[in-house]
């Protein structure tokens, strides 16, 4: 299973948006490797996965970890998190211009598959700030309030709107005092 990432660039007037597919290290961005430097190790990986099952991998070892083509430019913060499709993606990653990143785990309120509406995903959960160590347990956490939720969803104790306005506010109440954003 891919790790997708959204990694957002702030560049001043708004942010490059770019995808990573096998996600990126943080710590690996910067002026030298503004995308991460390259993925040989996550090939290696692949590779073992993929070998008992008598698959081949051909592909192209040194790609960056990060897409270097941007899926858009210029785009503001507010805009990022309305924008983003909380289905397609596991995490984000803010890098601002001094290379530091803040770590979200997105988090998808779509209760379509658990016996809710299937609704589009654009625009339809929160980035939940998360630290390496943190990013796990905030995963398992997120997944046991959304079953909850969805729970009562199918019981007809909570509405739709109702259902998403609970699993915003679980969110904020983990981030504490970091930024939490929601999109919907």
């Amino acid at each position: 299973m891919a790790d997708r990432t959204l990694v957002a660039y702030d560049r001043g007037t708004g942010y490059d948006l770019h995808y990573a597919h096998d996600g990126v290290d943080p710590e690996a961005l910067g002026v030298a490797t503004p995308f991460g430097g390259t993925t040989d190790r996550d090939l290696d990986r692949l590779r073992e996965r993929l070998e008992p099952l008598g698959v081949e991998l051909e592909a192209e070892p040194g790609r960056p970890a990060v897409d270097p083509t941007p899926l858009a430019t210029d785009v503001a913060w507010d805009d990022v998190v309305a924008g983003l499709d909380y289905g397609a993606y596991d995490r984000c990653l803010r890098v601002d211009d001094e290379w530091d990143a803040t770590r979200y785990l997105v988090c998808f309120f779509g209760l379509g598959h658990r016996g809710g509406e299937a609704r589009d995903p654009t625009g339809d959960g929160a980035l939940l700030p998360v630290d390496d160590e943190e990013e796990p347990y905030a995963r398992g956490w997120f997944e046991g309030v959304k079953s909850a939720v969805a729970d009562g969803r199918r019981c007809g104790l909570l509405g739709e709107d109702d259902a998403r306005s609970y699993m915003a506010g679980r969110v904020a109440a983990f981030a504490d005092d970091r930024d939490a954003h929601v999109g919907f």
